[in-house]
């Protein structure tokens, strides 16, 4: 169990270690010496403490806006300044000579830059025109090329197309014979399927029978069995069969036709695919030069285009430029740069001046007479208004709240306490969000968790202390505070058989002997030294055992008189006291 940081307002009253023992009958057996202590109300304070040095809650930094030699300092660390005194006076000799330059530059000007902007302007309605009026001799060049290339690739496509449908034409003429057999073929193959699968059908169980008979033979071996089921089956398929209008037609009939229109089926559709393929191999070597010249003409139709508008962007491209130069001229020749230069100059003048920003004392001077003004000047801050800022570990900053109040000492003032509240509390870890912590600092508090700590402002609220910028200081931060609780030492606590928390207590017995008594408790606030308990048979004056885990219930123990007055007090109480 974590202990954290306390106050204890009001501490418990120590009764004594037992000095004198009483005096026992010889027969029996000897006390165990205890100390005790008496549960009194106090105020508990659960406290994180941290620490950090005091610094200003206003500070200002005063930088250098221009590089200049330092004329003047006319402040010193400690001084108290006024917002608007003079910190530090530069020399503005150089700023002061270019500025005169600039200023005759701007007054007589130059005329030259007028006739450029002319001859800029001419160059680029000469070139605009040129455009607009058609007259660009690149891009009609590019125009006629575009019109030639597409009619000799719609006479290409043209001439494709309708030598297309006369091979077309010719393929089709090819086919009709072949197709026609094979139209031919398929309906005689159909109907003879049609009446051999109508004869079958009607006599399947006998044909399936003879069928059966003639593979028992073939598994048999029997040449003479094999020969007869054979025989057999063809006389079934010759006698059986069905009257038609030519008369009667056996089944090994129907058979036999079926099978010779199928081969004739088959045959015709080998001719047909084959007749299919010759003539289109046919009409795609007659299309070649015809698709050829079709490819031919769009690739230099392509081209045409492209050339079109490389010409149309060149054209365009030229005008760019030729306004470019003369917005470029118009530059050359416009002030506003060089009264902007001015501007700036007049503003360096100025700040060769450097006041305070803010009143306050100045706690730091960088500025030095007839070094060069860089960077940063001099610090400037409230030294009425403090604050610590501490640092608290990551384990601590879940019970830290802005708002909480707290208990400040500093090294320097010793044990006098200064009042003071957290007014801020960082949102990362330090050193989290710098660039400098990079991938090592990441890996170093993974590796090392308990080093993780978050910064914190506490406002010093105690006015006109001696404390002073930069002090080292430490901030209890009061997390939890109660009044009124009764509280024992963490060694005065243990648990019994049942798992409770329990105290011991002194019970005087009527022979005057004192027997520990276990009362059951519960726990509630923890301080450094001590945690509150709660429970019947507990009040403000109950005498504790000092040391429970040393004790039994009903154990024979020996107290001092002051604790047999308090136990005399508590010799009625309940609780566990079996010998």
């Amino acid at each position: 169990m974590k202990k954290k940081k306390v106050i204890i307002i009001a501490g418990a009253a120590v009764i004594g270690i037992a000095a004198a023992f009483a005096v026992f009958s010889q027969k029996g057996p000897t006390p165990t010496p205890v100390q005790t202590e008496t549960l009194a109300e106090q105020t508990l304070r659960g406290t994180v403490e941290a620490s950090g040095n005091v610094e200003s809650t206003d500070t200002v930094y005063v930088y250098a806006e221009v590089s200049a030699p330092i004329e003047r300092v006319p402040v010193k660390v400690g001084d108290k300044v006024a917002a608007g005194q003079l910190l530090a006076q530069l020399d503005d000799t150089d700023i002061h000579n270019t500025l005169q330059q600039k200023q005759i530059a701007l007054r007589t000007g130059s005329q030259s830059s007028q006739q450029r902007i002319q001859s800029a302007e001419k160059a680029y309605q000469d070139a605009k025109n040129n455009l607009d009026q058609g007259l660009n001799t690149q891009i009609n060049t590019a125009k006629d090329q575009v019109t030639n290339t597409q009619r000799a690739l719609a006479k290409a496509i043209d001439d494709r197309d309708v030598n297309q449908a006369r091979v077309d034409q010719e393929m089709k003429s090819q086919l009709i014979s072949a197709q026609s057999a094979f139209d031919s073929a398929k309906l005689d193959y159909e109907n003879a399927a049609k009446e051999y699968n109508k004869a079958k059908k009607e006599y399947k169980d006998r044909l399936n029978d003879l069928k059966d008979a003639v593979k028992e033979a073939e598994k048999s071996g029997d040449e003479n069995a094999l020969e007869r089921a054979k025989q057999n089956l063809d006389d079934f398929e010759e006698e059986e069969g069905y009257e038609t209008a030519n008369g009667f037609i056996s089944i090994k009939s129907l058979r036999q036709t079926y099978e010779r229109a199928e081969l004739a089926y088959n045959n015709a559709q080998k001719t047909l695919n084959t007749a299919r393929i010759d003539a289109q191999n046919a009409a795609t070597d007659k299309m070649k030069n015809y698709v050829k010249a079709v490819e031919d003409a769009q690739l230099a139709y392509d081209s045409a285009v492209q050339s079109l508008k490389a010409a149309q962007t060149a054209a365009s491209q030229s005008l760019d430029s030729a306004r470019d130069a003369v917005a470029s001229e118009k530059i050359a020749a416009n002030t506003e740069a060089l009264q902007a230069e001015i501007k700036t100059l007049n503003d360096n003048l100025k700040k060769c001046t450097i006041a305070a920003p803010a009143a306050g004392t100045v706690t730091a001077v960088y500025a030095e007479e007839n070094a060069t003004a860089t960077g940063l000047m001099f610090t400037i801050e409230n030294t009425e208004g403090l604050q610590v800022k501490v640092k608290v570990k990551e384990y601590d900053l879940p019970s830290v709240k802005e708002g909480m109040k707290a208990v400040i000492t500093a090294d320097a003032t010793g044990d006098v306490e200064y009042e003071g509240i957290v007014q801020k509390i960082a949102p990362a870890a330090t050193g989290s969000g710098s660039a400098a912590a990079g991938a090592a600092g990441a890996a170093a508090a993974a590796t090392n968790n308990s080093n993780v700590e978050f910064e914190a402002d506490v406002l010093i609220q105690t006015p006109n202390t001696p404390l002073r910028i930069g002090m080292s200081a430490k901030a209890k931060i009061i997390t939890q505070e109660k009044a009124g609780a009764l509280a024992v030492p963490y060694d005065a606590l243990t648990t019994n058989e049942k798992g409770e928390t329990i105290v011991y207590t002194p019970k005087k017995q009527p022979d005057n002997t004192y027997q520990a008594v276990a009362i059951p408790v519960k726990t509630g606030l923890e301080t450094d030294l001590s945690i509150e308990v709660s429970g019947e048979g507990l009040s403000a004056g109950t005498p504790v055992i000092a040391d429970a885990k040393a004790m039994s219930p009903g154990m024979l123990i020996a107290v001092t008189n002051g604790a047999s007055a308090l136990a005399d007090a508590v010799s009625g109480a309940s609780g566990e006291a079996s010998s």
